[in-house]
């Protein structure tokens, strides 16, 4: 990001930090996350075939595929386990 945009951004954070700084006595040490590498199966669905064409279509339009819109929507209606 460039601009007005990145300096909004860094200073929200900043001030967020400060804010965590100030109202923590005792700092945690936090992990970072592992992401282990899953092995992907196969999830399927019976939908009509016009509904599937029309789907495909519009991912297409915005250059994604139906995998990765089907996958975030279920991520942020269910979250990741």
């Amino acid at each position: 990001m460039t601009g007005k945009y990145r300096d909004l951004l860094k200073k929200a954070k900043q001030a967020n930090q400060k804010s965590v700084d100030d109202n923590t006595e005792i700092q945690e040490t936090v992990k970072p996350e592992i992401q282990v590498e899953e092995k992907e199966v196969s999830l399927t669905i019976k939908v009509p075939i016009s509904w599937r064409q029309h789907w495909v279509a519009e991912c297409k339009r915005e250059g994604k595929t139906l995998k990765e819109v089907v996958t975030k929507m279920l991520t942020e209606k269910y979250g990741k386990p």
